[in-house]
Formats: structure tokens, C-alpha cells, sequence
């Protein structure tokens, strides 16, 4: 459109409707490694299908060059070395599939959106001064999680619009954002059961790729990749925070879940009192769930004190304006702004 139609900017200003691309970056780290992987399981004799594919992963790849973006070619190579190191001559297609996709997608980049030069990302890469004000969040979290090391500082506090995460929304980490939001033993936990639970599936993916064929390999390279592009890409962006990459989270989280097969020894039959513990985990957590229905009551209220505390007339699609924090001591306004 842009090529044929003067008024129409050229991507990712020309109407994209996403209130920052990186949204977008974040889609396309989920679906890189699953469009790859749909070119290796589809048979030889589709070839329209084949090719078909490969031309989305080469497009995906040349809006990747043209949003001038980092998150999602660092993720990208996160997860090429990683199911390289892990399936071996299994990932041989997927990695030349991603490839061919490069390639094709630096040769698209230059035919659609080039004007002139190379790609901005590469001097953006080399840019240091970019990386300061990231590398300011990550050290405030830090200073949060200190501050409250057991609970942490509680949800939302990157949003709040006098302090000086506003115009951030997260610290562009999610371990970091969890430790400061919730202190370091629910950090522990959670890591650790993210840690021993992905490698535990992806070992099993390792083995049964050996004796699989190259078609069912295709979908499971795929799968890894896809959460290790996604796990990667959330250390240096809010990946996990935004709506689109939260659905695409239960959507390969619920796949790889449901491609592990459990298999444990025969156990004893738990004793009445892991029931009762179980029993009373559960009426608490339906306590808290009950409890924060009555915040349905004050959207429109909290939506009105959010316009008004940003000093703007239009309520911006941003995934945490819901979560506004209404703080109306004045004193505490004024010191976070200090420290902004």
C-alpha cells in the first residue's frame, strides 16, 4: 500500500494500529520458529504449501528488519543455538528453513522498505546509549526487591504514572519485574519450577525426535523454539506483560504441555492431612479471587482517575491502564516524582 499510495507511511508508521511495534515483535517471536516449523512438516509433494510458507517466514523476517527492532533477531539466535545444541541433525531443516527465510527476508527488506540505506536496527545494535535506560529498570528493580525482599513492592507499580516507570510499564525483564513485584522466595519458586519443568519436557522432546520422522521433528524444533525465542525475548522486552504474547502464552505453553507425558512410580495414597492442606490452599484461593471481583465496580472510576492523572484526553490502548494505582496522597506523589 505504501508503494502504491503516496499518503501511506511506510511500515511500521503507516497505520499499524498497535500503540508500540514492539507488541507486534513480540507476535512474531512466538510465530518465527512455528512458521518454520510448519515449512519441514509439510510433505515434499506440497510444494505451493512449502514455498507458500517459507514466503511468510521470509516476510516475517523483512517487517523484523523494518521495525527496527532487537528483542525479537537476539531471541531468534537464543533459540537457532539452542535447538541446534539440542536436537543436533534433527534441527538440520528448521535451522536451513530459518535461514532461506534470512536471506530471502534482507532481500524483501531492501525491495519494500529500504529507503537507501541498511537496516536501522544494525546501527541501533551498535548504539550504547540506547541500552542506559533499560539498564536504569533493571537496576531500580533491583533496588525494589532489596527494598521488599519477601513480598516485594506488589503488581503494577511500573505503571503508576508519578513514578518514574510510567512511560516504561515494565522493566523490560521478567525476572527481574517478578522479583521486584514479588519478592525473591515466589521468584525462587517460580524460576525454579520454570527451570526443572522446560527441561524436563525438552528432553523428552529430545529423545522421542531420535526415532521420529523429520515431519513430526519439524513440529517439535518448532515448539522449543518457539519458547525459548519467547523466554529469551522476555529478558529484554515486557513480552510476558502484553495481552497478545499472554494468549500465544497459554496457547505453546498448553501445547508443550500437553506433549509431556508424566510418568511416575505408584505411589501410596496421599494421607488426610495433604488433603486437608489441599482443601484449605483452595477455599483461599477462591477467597482471593472473590475478593477482587469488587474491583469490577470501579473501572469507570479508576479509568477517569488514570486520564486525569496523565494530564491527557484519550484513553490509550496500553495493557495496564486497568491497573492504574489511584494513590491520592499528595506527599507520596510528589516524593516518587523526585525520583523520577
Amino acid at each position: 500500500m505504501h508503494l502504491t499510495i503516496e499518503e501511506i507511511k511506510l511500515w511500521p508508521e503507516g497505520g499499524t494500529n498497535y500503540v508500540n511495534i514492539r507488541i507486534f515483535n513480540h507476535y512474531q517471536t512466538w510465530t518465527l520458529p512455528l512458521l518454520a516449523g510448519i515449512v519441514v512438516a509439510l510433505p515434499k509433494t506440497w510444494r505451493t504449501a512449502r514455498v507458500g510458507g517459507l514466503g511468510l517466514v521470509a516476510l516475517w523476517w523483512a517487517l523484523v528488519f523494518a521495525s527496527n527492532v532487537r528483542g525479537t533477531i537476539v531471541a531468534m539466535g537464543v533459540a537457532a543455538v539452542g535447538v541446534g545444541l539440542l536436537f543436533r541433525q534433527e534441527a538440520k531443516r528448521w535451522l536451513l528453513v530459518q535461514l532461506a527465510g534470512l536471506l530471502v527476508g534482507i532481500v524483501l527488506y531492501y525491495v519494500l522498505f529500504s529507503t537507501g540505506g541498511g537496516p536501522p536496527v544494525v546501527e541501533k545494535f551498535s548504539d550504547r546509549g540506547t541500552y542506559s535506560k533499560r539498564l536504569q529498570l533493571w537496576r531500580t528493580s533491583l533496588e525494589m526487591a532489596w527494598t521488599h525482599p519477601w513480598l516485594g513492592a506488589g503488581p503494577m507499580h511500573f505503571a503508576w504514572p508519578p513514578y518514574r516507570f510510567a512511560t516504561a510499564g515494565s522493566p523490560h525483564n521478567a525476572f527481574l519485574q517478578w522479583l521486584a513485584e514479588w519478592g525473591f522466595p515466589s521468584t525462587g519458586i517460580m524460576s525454579g519450577l520454570a527451570v526443572w519443568g522446560g527441561w524436563r519436557w525438552m528432553d523428552q522432546e529430545r529423545r522421542a525426535a531420535e526415532e521420529a520422522s523429520a515431519a513430526s521433528n519439524g513440529v517439535r524444533v518448532a515448539l522449543v523454539g518457539s519458547v525459548l525465542a519467547a523466554a529469551a525475548h522476555a529478558m529484554v522486552s515486557g513480552l510476558l506483560v502484553t495481552p497478545i504474547s499472554q494468549v500465544f502464552l497459554a496457547l505453546v505453553g498448553g501445547w508443550a504441555w500437553g506433549r509431556y507425558q508424566f510418568k511416575q512410580e505408584p505411589a501410596t495414597v496421599p494421607s488426610n492431612v495433604a488433603h486437608a492442606v489441599l482443601c484449605v490452599l483452595l477455599v483461599g484461593a477462591m477467597g482471593v479471587v472473590g475478593c477482587s471481583l469488587k474491583d469490577l465496580s470501579t473501572v469507570e472510576e479508576r479509568r477517569d482517575a488514570l486520564i486525569e492523572a496523565v494530564d491527557r484526553n484519550r484513553f490509550s490502548p496500553r495493557y495496564w491502564g486497568q491497573g492504574f494505582l489511584h494513590v491520592r496522597d499528595s506527599e507520596v506523589i510528589d516524593r516518587a516524582r523526585r525520583d523520577r
